[in-house]
């Protein structure tokens, strides 16, 4: 019988209830597979459990949180041939939208992991780190960064716009530089490297992007600040592709620097400080779509 591991950390935010659990092993049961639970016990223990899961000949993993669970246990499975599968439980759960996931619906989301179809896809990758969906600097990195967590538990992506506005007005406008394989140079105030259409829950980057590209699609937004006030009716309107003082082009790595070390965040969390490098992964992980 294949074997199927449920990866979880139970300290999350909306860790799984014990009944979800069981209807995840009840559905990957009735799709032949021997399923058994296994949870993170310590921050950043995720990603071992995953690779030691694909090391022991599991044939499928499926992770239940939101995205930056998701992002650890692809960081386990990179390079491997054993499927990723995702019940998403998080605030924003952007891969699993991207997806086609019936997020909102775990019960459903579980019949998809057990039965799914299975589909080869990139990744995106900071300074050797992967990411699955969108890694970033700028004031959205320095909201992850500053975020209290206590105030994220208690009104979920509000905090985060609360925490923006505080870096703005405390640290002013990020200066960031984009240096190019070329050898070109792009000032920049915030950064997207996306291998996806969203960001967030409404909102679009690019049209353009896709999770099966062997590159990332790379926006930057010039300075000054100001010139970005009607992006966000552009983020809501279908991307940042063609906007006033945005660049965007495909790429496959760059680096990114700024006078003093800058976070950046990838799926969410904060993986990496300036400088970083950033680069694509094409083909290196296999997840699980709805039929």
């Amino acid at each position: 019988m294949a074997r199927a591991l449920i990866l979880h950390n139970p300290a999350a935010r909306n860790a799984p209830e014990p009944v979800l659990l069981r209807v995840l092993v009840r559905e990957l049961r009735l799709a032949g597979f021997g399923a058994e639970t296994r949870a993170s016990r310590a921050p950043g223990e995720m990603p071992a459990l995953a690779r030691a899961a694909a090391a022991e000949g599991v044939e499928r993993v499926v992770v239940c949180g939101g995205d930056g669970s998701v992002r650890e246990a692809a960081e386990g499975l990179k390079g491997t041939a054993v499927p990723l599968a995702i019940v998403p439980l998080g605030t924003a759960n952007v891969l699993a939208r991207e997806m086609g996931l019936p997020s909102g619906r775990p019960e459903a989301c579980a019949a998809v992991a057990a039965r799914g179809r299975e589909r080869r896809v990139g990744l995106g990758s900071v300074n050797g780190m992967a990411f699955t969906f969108c890694a970033s600097a700028g004031l959205d990195s320095q909201a992850v960064d500053r975020v209290d967590l206590l105030e994220k538990r208690q009104t979920g992506g509000w905090a985060y716009v609360h925490a923006a506005l505080t870096a703005l007005v405390e640290g002013g406008s990020p200066r960031l530089a984009v240096i190019l394989d070329d050898g070109r140079r792009l000032d920049a105030v915030q950064i997207f490297a996306t291998r996806a259409r969203r960001y967030g829950g409404p909102f679009v980057l690019s049209a353009h992007a896709r999770l099966e590209a062997p590159t990332v699609r790379l926006l930057v937004m010039a300075p000054p600040l100001s010139r970005s006030t009607g992006l966000p009716a552009r983020l809501l309107a279908g991307g940042l592709d063609g906007a006033p003082g945005v660049t965007s082009l495909e790429v496959q790595a760059f680096r990114l620097e700024a006078a003093a070390p800058f976070p950046v965040q990838a799926d969410g969390d904060i993986v990496a400080r300036t400088p970083a490098r950033f680069g694509s992964e094409p083909d290196a992980l296999t997840l699980v779509f709805p039929s």
